[in-house]
């Protein structure tokens, strides 16, 4: 689920308790995932997200649904992989037609918790916030979201976020972001 909220970084994990994985899983499911993914004519790394959204995830069996922003007031979309469905706000959806960085990370988020096959489920003693990042729905679907947008290829060409958040699309906090966490875990070297 892509929920609203002011941009921040949560301190707690929003989503729900699934199983584990890791960061480095996640940008290896992303990389095997990413060649398959329609893109922009005018670019090699922007995600053609209305094409995913209309074609690409019906082929797979998913069946795309618009909701009216009253009946999504909290959040901008949400997926039920066991049901085949993806539904999205009517104004984020639009936003596809526009060329919104939101509306377009917001469908390749939920293609990946479609990819991660996480399901709505309660855990026994589970409470909401109170599991690690690594077992979190919403972390790892923003994780993979980051690493689908902007793939290792493109941060390694990349000169800065601002390069890398023209190329993918993506807004230059999230590139910067991205970067700053690669150059972390020693995936890519350090920039200047």
């Amino acid at each position: 689920m892509t929920t609203l909220g002011n941009g921040q970084r949560s301190r707690v994990p929003s989503g729900m308790k699934v199983a584990p994985t890791s960061y480095a899983k996640l940008e290896q499911a992303a990389g095997e995932l990413w060649p398959l993914l329609p893109k922009q004519a005018a670019s090699s790394y922007i995600i053609d997200a209305q094409r995913l959204l209309e074609r690409t995830l019906p082929q797979a069996g998913f069946e795309p649904h618009v909701a009216e922003i009253k009946e999504l007031e909290d959040c901008a979309g949400f997926a039920i992989p066991e049901q085949g469905l993806v539904v999205l706000r009517h104004d984020v959806y639009e936003g596809l037609f526009k060329d919104s960085v939101f509306s377009r990370s917001t469908v390749v988020h939920e293609l990946a918790h479609i990819a991660l096959a996480h399901h709505v489920t309660l855990h026994r003693g589970a409470t909401l916030g109170q599991h690690r990042f690594f077992e979190d729905s919403e972390w790892q679907a923003n994780a993979m979201m980051a690493a689908l947008m902007m793939p290792l290829e493109a941060c390694n060409k990349a000169r800065n976020a601002h390069e890398l958040a023209e190329m993918c699309g993506t807004s230059v906090e999230a590139a910067r972001y991205r970067l700053q966490r690669l150059e972390e875990k020693e995936i890519i070297p350090k920039r200047r």
